[in-house]
């Protein structure tokens, strides 16, 4: 019975990706589509490169615009929802996680790190992380101390991302905004700056 499941589950996905070729999307053969293929939404002229990796769970959403391109092994994880908005690039090795909103026409440069969640780490400092993080997930809504829910990231329209980039959880970008490589994004910024460092500030505007 478990392998019928199983199979009947990988047929769902292979009659699935039929559907996403024929629909003018284009997967690579090693791209991986973990969860409830009705929750992974492609729009004609997306690309997904080697070794994708989406996984939505049985709860999240990942909605995929129109003509993006994810390139190898980058990697996305969400139980709530990942949009991506339409002919953004995301380059290699990129990592997406939580609750996350990039515009439309961005760049990624390679090794962007994003995510809308962290590791609990002083809760219950008598305790090692790990059993911190089961504990907080043990307790009901109500009962978990404060500071450690998920954040929502937004990056805008038309922002560009260097090489190495951290954005951290709770962070906004206006549209236009520029981050030099190897940033750590602490906070949010409005539209049409350019920034840097670890932490990122603001350096310049970007049209003078």
């Amino acid at each position: 019975m478990k392998r019928l499941i199983q199979h009947l589950w990988a047929w769902r996905w292979v009659r699935t990706l039929f559907l996403l070729i024929q629909s003018g999307v284009r997967v690579h053969p090693t791209a991986v589509l973990l969860g409830m293929s009705k929750n992974i939404v492609c729009h004609r002229g997306l690309k997904l490169g080697a070794r994708v990796v989406i996984d939505v769970d049985r709860v999240g959403h990942c909605i995929l615009g129109r003509d993006v391109w994810v390139s190898t092994d980058v990697e996305m994880q969400t139980t709530t929802k990942i949009d991506i908005g339409r002919g953004t690039t995301i380059q290699r090795r990129c990592t997406v996680n939580g609750t996350v909103s990039i515009g439309a026409q961005c760049i990624f440069a390679p090794n962007v790190f994003i995510s809308s969640g962290s590791h609990i780490f002083r809760a219950w400092p008598e305790m090692p992380i790990r059993d911190q993080e089961e504990k907080y997930h043990q307790l009901e809504q109500g009962r978990r101390p404060v500071g450690f829910d998920d954040r929502p990231v937004v990056i805008g329209d038309d922002c560009w991302l260097g090489t190495n980039v951290v954005v951290m959880p709770g962070v906004v970008l206006g549209a236009g905004c520029v981050v030099g490589a190897n940033s750590v994004v602490t906070k949010s910024f409005p539209s049409g700056v350019v920034i840097a460092g670890a932490p990122a500030r603001q350096i310049s505007l970007r049209c003078n």
